[in-house]
C-alpha cells in the first residue's frame, strides 16, 4: 500500500494515550503487568478514503518519539526510523477476518458487522527488543498481502480460529 501503486497515502493519529499494559500487551511487549505503554489510534487513507484503523501500543522506551510525531504523518514506523533510529527489523504477523465493530464501522465509512481483514503484528529491532503490539482492521478490498514460501523455508503457520471445534 503505498505511492508506488499510484495511489496518494495519507495517515492521521486520531489519539495517543498513555495507560497501562493489559496482561496481553504486557506479555506481547515483555514488559511487566500493568506497565505504562502508549496507545495510539491511527486511521490511513489511499486517495481520501479511509482504508485502515490501526490500534497500537507502544513500549515506553519508544513512547516518547511517537508522542512528538505530527498528527499528520503518512507512516508511524517509517517516522521512528528516521527520527531515533528506531528500526523494525523483524514481527510476528497473525491474519483473520473478523465483523467490523461500531467504531471501524464509523471511521471507515462501512456498515457495522461488515468484513474486515485483521492483521495483529508484533515488531521488534534487530536486537529482538520489542517496538509495537498492534492490530490494524482492513476495509474489504484495500489490501492484498504476499507470504512467499519455499521447500527450504516455510514459516507460514495455520491454526483454527476462535470459535472452530478442534
Amino acid at each position: 500500500m503505498g505511492a508506488g501503486d499510484g495511489l496518494q497515502v495519507t495517515g492521521r493519529i486520531l489519539t495517543r494515550t498513555t495507560r497501562p499494559a493489559t496482561e496481553e500487551e504486557a506479555a506481547r511487549l515483555d514488559v511487566g503487568p500493568g506497565s505504562e505503554v502508549l496507545f495510539v489510534l491511527w486511521l490511513r487513507h489511499l486517495d481520501g478514503e479511509p482504508v485502515m484503523v490501526e490500534r497500537t501500543v507502544y513500549a515506553d522506551w519508544v513512547a516518547p518519539v511517537v508522542r512528538a510525531l505530527p498528527e499528520d504523518c503518512v507512516s508511524i514506523m517509517d517516522s521512528i526510523a528516521e527520527e531515533a533510529d528506531i528500526v523494525a527489523r523483524c514481527g510476528e504477523h497473525l491474519i483473520d477476518a473478523v465483523a467490523a465493530g461500531s467504531e471501524d464501522a464509523r471511521l471507515l465509512r462501512i456498515r457495522r458487522a461488515g468484513p474486515l481483514l485483521r492483521r495483529r503484528h508484533l515488531t521488534y529491532t534487530a536486537a529482538g527488543r520489542a517496538i509495537e503490539w498492534t492490530d490494524d482492521r482492513y476495509r474489504a478490498g484495500s489490501v492484498v498481502f504476499t507470504v512467499m514460501n519455499s521447500t527450504a523455508a516455510a514459516p507460514l503457520e495455520r491454526r483454527a480460529g476462535p470459535g472452530t471445534a478442534g
